[in-house]
């Protein structure tokens, strides 16, 4: 397969790593689930029990690893005004985590360049891991306080003696291909008591999901292998001891709100879906993305 692109980014040479077949849902383990995007090159499918979205087939390993090769240069720097959005962005997400827990031991997993690590208060003694070189190195040059302190592994492979107060995953559980094994993992790193914040996450119950699909903004096939919901995401966490206890789904004052015509837009492709017209990429909207804090009990 070659020149295949997805919303205008060449990933025909990665179609050959979608290869995992997902015989039931992480959630809930059942094995009903159905259609929920048609796309020819990228499936997806939903439970029928619980809703959880993924893709089917999915992505292994060695192909993720291909894709976030030097991530954070195709992806971030070099995209100015993005980077100034975000900036903006991981203000408001650490403001919702730090109402929790505001010092101690942290660890940031798929902390990118450090960007969003660095903003915390430096009442935490601030450790990161990651899996792009380029965004390691990146982090541990430009951040004097994360100097030496980000490492370039995956969680699976992560060895540390440390146990943290603290533990952060933005935009991070639905790249992974076994997302119940990272929170085994997670709730192994945690101090009882401890706190584990996910941010920038996409909201499967958002209500551009069934209107838009796989045009819904947030539906990427090689970084979004999954779609949680705060009740999908907490069955699995639950089996791990960690317990919701804040949720937060954040539009309103982020650099990507644009309400009326955000509304407008919704709107106009609601009226386009039920004259069976082709949608346009969604907008940001209200309940795309969503934060959530798990406790250790």
């Amino acid at each position: 397969m070659s020149g295949y692109k997805f919303r205008g980014e060449d990933v025909s040479n990665l179609i050959k790593y979608r290869d995992i077949e997902i015989q039931k849902c992480i959630s809930c383990n059942s094995k009903k689930f159905k259609e929920f995007s048609n796309s020819k090159f990228f499936p997806s499918v939903k439970c029928c029990n619980c809703g959880l979205i993924w893709m089917q087939p999915s992505f292994s390993e060695k192909g993720l690893q291909k894709y976030y090769s030097d991530y954070i240069g195709r992806r971030r720097v070099n995209n100015k005004e993005k980077m100034e959005q975000r900036q903006e962005q991981y203000k408001i997400d650490i403001e919702f985590i730090q109402r929790h827990v505001s010092e101690g031991l942290m660890l940031d997993i798929g902390c990118s360049g450090g960007f969003f690590l660095n903003g915390f208060s430096e009442k935490f003694e601030k450790h990161g891991i990651e899996i792009d070189q380029n965004a390691v190195d990146f982090a541990n040059k430009n951040f004097d306080n994360l100097s030496g302190k980000v490492s370039c592994t995956n969680l699976e492979d992560y060895n540390t003696n440390l146990n943290f107060d603290l533990i952060t995953m933005r935009g991070v559980i639905e790249h992974v291909t076994d997302p119940e094994r990272e929170i085994k993992k997670v709730s192994q790193l945690l101090n009882k008591g401890g706190f584990f914040g996910i941010a920038a996450t996409p909201n499967s119950n958002a209500v551009c999901v069934d209107i838009f699909r796989d045009k819904w903004t947030l539906f990427h096939p090689i970084q979004h292998l999954w779609h949680f919901s705060p009740e999908t995401l907490s069955m699995i966490c639950e089996r791990y001891s960690l317990q919701l206890i804040a949720s937060d789904f954040p539009y309103l004052g982020t650099p990507y709100e644009n309400v009326y015509e955000d509304i407008k837009i919704v709107s106009e492709s609601i009226n386009r879906k039920e004259k069976g017209e082709e949608l346009e990429v969604s907008p940001a909207f209200f309940g795309n993305m969503m934060s959530l804090i798990f406790k250790k009990i």
